[in-house]
């Protein structure tokens, strides 16, 4: 099993990329012109080595105007790909403002999915503004800190998936702080029950 390190708030990497990587740097190249990201969820332990198969990739932006979302949604669809809804204006009012996901997906092969929601809660904004890099054959990628999916996923989702996520972190990490683990672990857990 591979090991990572994180220094300086970056991880380096080597691995092979698969197809869900190539779909999710594609539509990166997109992205990364109009706003900022990072990575959540699932597809954070499925990159750093984790088998198990997943359909979609979750991430957060930051809270952006409806005329630069209506960019992005013009170079997303000129570049082969669809969304939730074929309506920059609902997508943003309806989904984006309503703290909902979007969904896109390479047009005709909706089989990986990109999930978009503005970083809006507290949490979300630290996630956002607190992303680690991995350094994967010359790009960077985004992702929450380690310690903050691994609290989130124990904490909140406590699925079975989930639990087996924060346990292979834990184990691929060499120098994870536990004390921020237990720390955001409490936090999430004061915020279900306010």
């Amino acid at each position: 099993m591979p090991e990572f390190e994180i220094k300086n708030r970056e991880i380096i990497i080597d691995k092979e990329i698969n197809q869900i990587d190539e779909f999710l740097f594609k539509l990166l190249d997109i992205l990364e012109k109009h706003t900022k990201y990072v990575i959540v969820g699932g597809y954070v332990s499925i990159f750093f080595g984790r088998s198990r198969a997943t359909e979609d990739i979750d991430l957060f932006i930051e809270e952006i105007s409806y005329e630069k979302f209506e960019r992005l949604y013009k170079e997303v669809k000129e570049n082969n790909y669809d969304f939730t809804v074929d309506n920059p204006k609902s997508l943003y009012d309806d989904y984006l403002q309503d703290n909902l996901a979007i969904r896109i997906w390479e047009k005709d092969f909706p089989l990986l999915t990109l999930e978009i929601k503005l970083a809006k809660t507290p949490r979300q904004k630290e996630t956002l503004n607190n992303r680690i890099t991995a350094k994967l054959k010359g790009r960077n990628v985004y992702f929450g800190t380690i310690e903050i999916e691994i609290a989130y996923k124990r904490a909140v989702l406590k699925g079975r998936k989930d639990l087996e996520d924060a346990r292979h972190l834990e184990k691929v990490f060499k120098n994870l702080d536990k004390s921020r683990i237990e720390e955001y672990t409490r936090r999430f857990e004061n915020d279900i029950k306010a």
